[in-house]
């Protein structure tokens, strides 16, 4: 599928280590790591609850919009 930029590693982008994890999959204090991160005023709460992923080594946010071509 050439020109389809679509993570399925699900790998981050930014440090290549870490699996991306939806909000249910983060503990209790990385959620509050993410409550906290710069870009979270640019969402509202369920939309990054809903479609984006976090890396727990960087804290890379994917927001999903990077993700479709």
């Amino acid at each position: 599928m050439k020109g389809v930029a679509v993570n399925m590693s699900r790998r981050c982008p930014k440090c290549g280590e870490e699996r991306l994890k939806t909000w249910d999959e983060l503990g209790d204090d990385e959620r509050e790591v993410v409550r906290r991160l710069p870009g979270s005023s640019d969402y509202g709460a369920d939309e990054r609850k809903s479609m984006h992923r976090w890396c727990t080594r960087c804290w890379h946010e994917e927001t999903g919009a990077e993700d479709r071509v």
